[in-house]
């Protein structure tokens, strides 16, 4: 194993880090606002279940189709320049969707958010691998996927009461149109804000510009191993994760509000178990930890989808959402620290565009099935399939990936 998993803790950042840090906290309160109501706006627009599902589909296959292209740009105009011009895009996607009077726009949004969004995700974790030393690599990933979830919070919380304080000053109910319009445009003053510690990023330490082909592999082997567990992730997640806030409201009739404060609490605790991390992986080592918390979340996974009254499944979306994601950034830093450096824009897009892809396609199938079935019966098939792919993720990265390790 590398030495970092034996390194202590470390909080000393560069200065291009934090400012990547702060960008990610302020994105991180406009995805909170988007992920909370898009599926409840796009119902206001008249858009049903076959909709929405492709609109949650749509950025993840934009990101499919784009994402390589992507990782070339970056390879060639640098990291920082390419997350620049990935925030931008994200931003305008952001608004276009807010301001959709229809279907038309609706779809420009999110195929500009989607585009936008490969620029950023195959460029933001090697930019923060080439200003940072190896020894702080999962604290660092770890403070950035804390702050994201921190913002969560903040974002759920304060968002949730969005629509019902418009109503109140303009009238109307908490469901209409305008309502849930003015939620989304409150996240895009938070997106706005996220441009500009953006606008300061420069170069990295070491520099990446490479000589040959521009999408050229090292080690195809140990990319395609840490690929296939984050293909099987997406391929059940997108059947339900974007979809729990329809879930929960439709099967426990809880108001927006209180919806919101459910996926606050949520966001907080996946901060904190995150938090956790640096200190599991010294104790553990990286791939352990990993499996530990990933495994661990599987129970509470059914426990959500299945169990009959509100309190078992909030307890339960508290505690699999805080395992399954606090495996998140120990996985990057562990990848970032295997590959070579080269290699490290290629593997942010590909393992990207598998998870999307696994994502779109699910998504996809969810609104044909929620389309085709009654509410309960629909959810239950979509659960069993995001239970089923997560514990093939699981055994995928303790055949692949531990088993190799403790070998050699």
């Amino acid at each position: 194993m590398a030495t970092a998993e034996r390194a202590r803790v470390n909080f000393r950042f560069s200065p291009q880090a934090w400012l990547y840090l702060a960008s990610a906290f302020t994105f991180g309160l406009a995805q909170a606002q988007l992920q909370l109501f898009l599926n409840f706006y796009l119902g206001a627009l008249g858009l049903g279940s076959a909709w929405q599902g492709f609109l949650n589909a749509l950025p993840a296959l934009t990101l499919v189709v784009a994402g390589i292209p992507a990782a070339a740009l970056a390879r060639r105009v640098g990291y920082a320049r390419t997350l620049q011009l990935g925030a931008f895009l994200s931003t305008l996607g952001f608004v276009l969707l807010a301001t959709a009077r229809g279907p038309a726009l609706a779809v420009t949004g999110a195929l500009v958010q989607g585009i936008g969004a490969a620029f950023s995700v195959v460029s933001g974790a090697p930019f923060l691998a080439g200003h940072s030393e190896e020894r702080e690599r999962v604290t660092l990933f770890s403070v950035q996927t804390a702050l994201m979830t921190g913002a969560g919070f903040l974002g759920n919380m304060v968002g949730g009461q969005v629509p019902e304080w418009y109503a109140d000053v303009f009238g109307g109910t908490t469901r209409d149109l305008d309502s849930l319009r003015a939620a989304l445009l409150a996240g895009g003053v938070f997106q706005l804000l996220g441009l500009l510690p953006i606008a300061f990023l420069s170069g990295s330490k070491t520099g990446i510009r490479s000589e040959g082909r521009t999408l050229s592999v090292k080690n195809k082997g140990l990319m395609f191993r840490l690929v296939l567990p984050n293909l099987l992730v997406g391929l059940g997640a997108g059947a339900t994760i974007p979809f729990l806030n329809i879930f929960i409201e439709g099967k426990f009739d809880v108001s927006y509000a209180s919806l919101g404060q459910l996926f606050a609490w949520t966001s907080l605790a996946t901060a904190a178990a995150v938090m956790v991390q640096p200190w599991l992986v010294r104790r553990f080592g990286r791939l352990r930890s990993i499996l530990i918390v990933q495994g661990g979340s599987l129970p509470f996974l059914a426990m959500l989808g299945f169990a009959p009254s509100l309190a078992f499944v909030t307890a339960a979306l508290f505690t699999r959402g805080a395992l399954m994601n606090a495996a998140g950034p120990v996985y990057t830093a562990y990848a970032m620290d295997e590959l070579p450096e080269e290699d490290r824009g290629v593997y942010s897009a590909v393992n990207t565009i598998a998870w999307d892809l696994g994502w779109a396609a699910s998504s996809l199938a969810s609104g044909f099935v929620r389309a085709a079935l009654p509410f309960n019966a629909a959810f239950d098939v979509l659960f069993a399939n995001t239970l089923v792919m997560y514990t093939l993720s699981v055994v995928a990265i303790y055949v692949l990936l531990y088993r190799r390790a403790r070998r050699s």
